[in-house]
């Protein structure tokens, strides 16, 4: 092909035969070219050239086709590449995949917070595992209710009232409750009445009854020869009276508001006159105005175990027995005094453990103590002098401060935290504040005016006794210790009172209980009437 064959021939006769076969080692015509078909489905090309007579390797494939006709495979895929799906091969390329069958609905490992609760404002999270996705956590929905429901409940003391409620961002906003009952079915209601009475009502239908009648009496009066002072024990219920006598013979009674009974004496064969309770309530204090050449003496009785013990002074110049002991802890008082004659005596401040006593301050005969019912203050009257003396003792500084009302005073009331200070005087009440400073005064000489004071130790009150000279009737009356003006009348009667002049334990004198339930007054020579005070 390219002459690069032989072939020989051999002369016979002279001539030449006809050449044998031409052996040639080419197979191709030198820088000759072909295009082979190639590639998966033979619509490729590639392209060889004859070089020395041999075809040279054929080029590289030019194939469009990227798969066999009619073939097929499955393919991974989905979230997890756990589905299947198929594609079909034509004309060398890949028909689309059919749809994907994937078993999973989420990839593993993820997490979400669908909205949940009766609005969709409510959170929850969940996380994928193997495709699928667990139990939601437990919806934390701040709404109770559906947005724009609405409901009629019922409401009320007994379910017979009725309100309507709607349901805003997941809320119930409810109407009033309109409900005609005003208690309970079935309830009762209990409430002081009398002295130391109850008195109880039922509710029917959601009203009220009728209380039933009081179990005691309005108010109760008592006959004791030679009173003189008198203090409740609310724990106990008792009232502890001193009575003075010129012979001795004086006790301290002992009256139980509940059997309504005296029980037997605390102390007999003394002059006895002023008495306190205890801050605890397990003890009294009672003056004596019996006295020896040297001694006078009080009496601290222990209300606990019965027993009583003399507490004894040495007599100062003229001086009598003892006329008032007021606690001013539990471990200390103070005591006044009376003179044989007209004079002025100590003031004795006493410590009730071992009953040691010195003076600190010199009063007048007969000087009333009262303390206020916090502890905090004495008032002190110092009576049997014009100048009208009078002041108070600060407990924990040890302080005196002192004032005068120009008129002869006998009865002192201070209020439940010293702020006020009451002074019954011939003249009518002088009315005091915290820095001893006239405020008022409450009725006026010759006439109408209070001769007995004091204050509840709960509330501010101040109970006033009146006497009057002309035709009004005596009375208890009830003031405001803030506005002082009268709220209420304990008791008007007639023959209430009488005038004693400057007695401070005369009739009118008046101590409330602690619990500032019941009002205790002197009434006449003997008597001591009680009132609850309606509180």
């Amino acid at each position: 092909m390219n002459g690069r064959g032989t072939q020989s021939r051999t002369c016979e006769a002279g001539k030449w035969s006809a050449p044998g076969a031409c052996a040639d080692p080419d197979v191709c015509v030198d820088g000759a070219s072909e295009s082979l078909a190639c590639g998966l489905n033979a619509r490729g090309t590639q392209v060889r050239t004859c070089e020395a007579g041999k075809w040279s390797a054929p080029g590289a494939c030019a194939d469009p086709d990227v798969c066999v006709d009619g073939a097929s495979e499955s393919l991974a895929c989905g979230l997890n590449a756990r589905g299947t799906q198929v594609r079909t091969c034509t004309q060398g390329a890949w028909s689309t995949p059919t749809t994907c069958a994937d078993p999973d609905v989420c990839v593993d490992g993820a997490s979400d917070s669908p909205s949940c609760g009766l609005n969709g404002r409510g959170t929850q999270s969940r996380t994928c595992a193997q495709g699928a996705w667990g139990t939601p956590t437990a919806c934390a929905d701040p709404d109770v209710c559906v947005d724009g429901a609405s409901d009629s409940l019922v409401c009320g003391l007994n379910g017979r009232g009725t309100q309507s409620r709607t349901c805003d961002s997941g809320a119930w906003t409810s109407s009033a409750c309109v409900d005609a009952d005003v208690c309970t079915d079935e309830a009762m209601e209990t409430r002081h009445c009398g002295v130391l009475g109850r008195q109880s009502r039922e509710c029917k239908t959601g009203q009220w009854g009728d209380y039933d009648v009081c179990d005691a009496p309005a108010s109760l009066s008592l006959q004791v020869t030679g009173r003189r002072d008198m203090v409740h024990d609310a724990r106990r219920n008792l009232l502890y009276i001193t009575t003075s006598e010129t012979n001795g013979s004086g006790l301290v009674h002992v009256y139980n508001l509940v059997t309504r009974q005296f029980d037997s004496p605390l102390l007999t064969g003394g002059s006895f006159v002023g008495i306190d309770l205890s801050p605890d309530g397990n003890g009294l204090l009672v003056a004596d105005a019996g006295y020896t050449e040297t001694k006078n003496w009080i009496h601290q009785i222990d209300l606990t175990t019965g027993e009583s013990k003399k507490i004894e002074f040495s007599l100062d110049f003229y001086e009598g027995g003892t006329f008032t002991a007021v606690y001013t802890s539990a471990t200390e008082a103070l005591v006044s005094s009376t003179f044989r004659g007209s004079g002025s005596v100590p003031l004795r401040k006493v410590n009730l453990t071992d009953g040691t006593a010195r003076s600190i301050r010199n009063v007048r005969q007969d000087t009333m103590l009262t303390p206020s019912a916090d502890g905090s203050t004495v008032a002190y009257a110092e009576s049997n002098t014009s100048s009208g003396a009078w002041g108070r003792f600060k407990v924990d500084a040890q302080t005196f401060a002192g004032s005068g009302t120009n008129w002869f005073v006998y009865e002192i009331a201070v209020s439940r935290q010293a702020s006020q200070y009451a002074v019954p005087t011939y003249e009518g009440l002088f009315i005091y504040d915290s820095a001893l400073k006239l405020q008022t005064t409450l009725g006026q000489y010759a006439d109408t005016l209070p001769i007995g004071a004091v204050y509840s130790p709960i509330a501010d009150e101040l109970y006033l006794a009146w006497y009057s000279y002309n035709d009004r009737a005596p009375s208890i009356d009830v003031y405001s210790a803030t506005t002082l003006t009268k709220q209420r009348d304990i008791e008007p009667g007639t023959g209430l009172f009488d005038w004693t002049g400057n007695h401070a334990f005369g009739n009118g004198r008046m101590r409330v209980s602690r619990d500032g339930r019941l009002l205790f007054a002197t009434s006449g020579s003997d008597r001591i009437v009680i009132y609850p005070t309606g509180l």
